[in-house]
Order: C-alpha cells, then sequence, then structure tokens
C-alpha cells in the first residue's frame, strides 16, 4: 500500500518551500540586462527605465515566464519519492532504498540546476551543474522527472506487495549442542 498522505504531503511542503524560497529570493532586475534574465522583456519597463510591476507582481511574472513551476514539480516530485522509499527502507533493503533515494536526489539536484534558485546556491557548486544542463527544457526535467519516479513508485510497491525483498531474519533464540 502507498503512503499516499506522506507523499502528497512532502510534495506539497517541498514544491510551496521552493516557490516561497523563490519568492524571498526575487530582486527587482536593476538594468533591462538583468531583467531579461529573468524573463522581463523591453515592454515591461516603463519610459524611466523602471519596471512596472510590484514586487510581488514582478516575481510572479518572472515565475510564470521562466517555469519555474516545473522546477517546483520535478522537486516535490522527487522528494515525495524519496520519502517514500525511505519510509518502506526496512523492507526494501539498505541497497534499494539508498539507490532510490540517491537517483531521485540527482533528479531534484537536475531540477535544482535549472531553477532560477541555481545562480543563489552556487556556494555548493551548483553553477558547473547549471551550465551543463543549460540548454535542457524544464518542463522535460518535469516529465522526465514524473516518469522515473512514478515507474520507480509502480515498481517498488509491485515488489513490495508480491513478495518481500529483504530475507528472513534468522532466530536470535540460542541453540543448545548436545
Amino acid at each position: 500500500m502507498l503512503p499516499r498522505r506522506l507523499m502528497l504531503s512532502v510534495f506539497l511542503i517541498v514544491a510551496l518551500g521552493y516557490i516561497a524560497l523563490g519568492w524571498a529570493r526575487f530582486e527587482m532586475p536593476a538594468s533591462p540586462e538583468l531583467a531579461e534574465a529573468c524573463g522581463f522583456t523591453s515592454a515591461d519597463f516603463n519610459h524611466a527605465g523602471h519596471i512596472d510591476y510590484a514586487p510581488t507582481q514582478a516575481w510572479f511574472v518572472s515565475f510564470m515566464r521562466k517555469q519555474e513551476y516545473f522546477s517546483a514539480i520535478a522537486i516535490g516530485l522527487a522528494s515525495a519519492f524519496i520519502a517514500f522509499v525511505l519510509s518502506r527502507a526496512r523492507r526494501l533493503g539498505a541497497g534499494v532504498a539508498s539507490g532510490a533515494a540517491v537517483g531521485a536526489g540527482a533528479l531534484a539536484l537536475g531540477a535544482l540546476c535549472l531553477g532560477c534558485l541555481a545562480p543563489a546556491l552556487s556556494v555548493v557548486g551548483l553553477g558547473v551543474a547549471s551550465a551543463a544542463l543549460a540548454g535542457v527544457p524544464k518542463w522535460m526535467m518535469a516529465l522526465n522527472t514524473l516518469l522515473l519516479t512514478g515507474w520507480g513508485t509502480l515498481y517498488l510497491s509491485r515488489t513490495l506487495n508480491a513478495c518481500p525483498v529483504m530475507p528472513p531474519q534468522a532466530t536470535t533464540a540460542p541453540q543448545h549442542h548436545h
């Protein structure tokens, strides 16, 4: 049986957390070059050269134009899959659980590197990974994450329901030798 509530809760917390962090890190672009990097066009500027949006509205315009919702979805999906795997780690075994968690973590890292938060997190070396993934569309990363985590969840849940993955534990009762 799938821990649906756990997975949904983790998905929502992580996706909304990503969105909130993006909102908190957003700064109004000071120049047209910086504004272009945030998804703004020349039509968004007034005659004085400033963006015509309030800060929250400017963040939302940038969020939608940069398709950050795909990054939030991908990171949420990967995190929900990790929560599923960790909740079943005892039955799956350490090797299967850690492998699945690392794979989902790689998907989340890829989505994070494509997102607008990657430059803010460059202190941990995400700048190099961001450059390597620069040509990948965010919708493709989200679709890839959905397919891989969906298949992984289906496979592992069917495996867990069909038979135990871990061998049965030996009894710990002392044996008497005659």
